[in-house]
């Protein structure tokens, strides 16, 4: 049995994916950061208690957490400890999901923690695999990588020559380049891009309340009532515990080793901005959701509209800006190398009309995440 090591474990995803790699027995070592003058104790437990918020019922028994940085070299580990992680007994299977996922943060700030701290979890990969002690790397990207594509996008593709619409997707391009680059020196890896994340279809349990959350809870507390974009544009949505799934599936299938899979509804699936906004007025029944065309807006009405809304509504100016992109054109992503290895498992992704109301009434319930469900 392999020993994992496991980074990005207090995301969204994060979270759901450890604690079913919990619930298996896997020996593993998962790493966080430590707050300046926090104890060693005190960071473990608070590591501890953020996964058991959402996942009350882990056990942590034999879980090491170690405190450790993306951005820097080793991640900042103790020699001691990557000196025993090279002579163990155990082949080591590298879990990266750290990242970091906002999208208006600056170039370098995306690049240290995407770019550099991808960089540096391939330099360890390969330290680990030049010395027989590799077994495999799974590592996290996104399906917006295709950035300003609006065709169909294909799991073997990375860049076609398409632009980014932020920095994050900027970021994160340039990191799965350079993981392809190792993938072909020979390193053993397994990419998994998952589109938009949201929460569990059975549950509607969430630990984020970001890009989908944030345009609906307005309109649930009656404080907007338009949208900036196009009813047919493609949004592909996809529930947290699919991801999860999915990736644990991948992560121990040898045939996942080497290939790239889109963790995604796929064309066939995926909704539009029409239909989720016909379901948020039937779930919320705040009023008809009226549309202004994004072309319009950004050419004649922006100087004149984003100062009212900004007196209006302080900060929605700021923060729905990020979103106008994927308001306007997405791309759709083929899901044919996923669905190769899922659908025989009985994995594929629900169609987001089928838990709309799931995700709804937590998200309802716990106020966007100001109370803990």
């Amino acid at each position: 049995m392999s020993f994992y090591l496991v980074t990005g474990a207090t995301g969204f995803l994060g979270r759901e994916l450890l604690a079913r790699m919990l619930k298996r027995g896997l020996p593993m070592a998962v790493t966080t950061r430590r707050k300046e003058d926090e104890a060693p104790e005190a960071a473990a437990e608070r590591f501890k208690a953020i996964i058991a918020e959402t996942n009350p019922d882990v056990s942590f028994a034999g879980t090491e957490v170690l405190f450790a940085d993306v951005s820097e070299p080793n991640l900042g580990l103790d020699p001691a400890l990557l000196d025993r992680l090279e002579h163990g007994g155990e082949p080591i299977h590298i879990v990266h999901g750290a990242a970091e996922v906002r999208f208006d943060l600056p170039r370098e700030v995306m690049e240290k923690q995407n770019v550099v701290g991808t960089e540096n979890i391939l330099a360890l990969a390969r330290r680990f695999a030049d010395r027989g002690k590799l077994h495999r790397l799974d590592y996290v990207s996104t399906t917006y990588v295709a950035g300003t594509r609006t065709d169909l996008a294909k799991e073997t593709e990375i860049d076609v020559g398409q632009g980014s619409r932020n920095e994050y997707e900027r970021s994160k391009k340039l990191a799965e380049l350079a993981v392809d680059r190792e993938r072909k020196r020979g390193l053993p890896v397994t990419v998994h891009r998952p589109s938009i994340i949201v929460g569990d279809s059975r549950t509607g349990k969430a630990s984020s309340f970001k890009v989908l959350y944030w345009p609906l809870k307005l309109y649930a507390r009656g404080q907007w009532k338009l949208v900036f974009g196009r009813p047919d544009c493609p949004m592909d949505v996809v529930p947290v515990d699919f991801v999860a799934d999915a990736m644990m599936h991948l992560m121990f299938e040898p045939q996942a080793v080497g290939r790239t899979f889109h963790l995604a509804a796929g064309p066939e699936r995926q909704s539009t901005i029409g239909e989720l906004v016909l379901m948020a007025e039937k779930f919320f029944d705040r009023g008809r959701i009226r549309y202004v065309d994004p072309d319009l807006y950004m050419k004649y009405l922006r100087p004149f509209i984003r100062p009212l809304i900004q007196s209006m509504r302080p900060g929605v100016a700021e923060k729905g800006g990020v979103f106008l992109p994927y308001l306007k054109a997405n791309p759709s992503f083929a899901v044919t190398e996923a669905s190769a290895l899922l659908a025989p498992a009985g994995l594929a992704p629900p169609r987001v009309a089928d838990y709309f109301g799931t995700i709804m009434r937590y998200a309802k319930e716990t106020d966007f995440g100001r109370v803990v469900g």
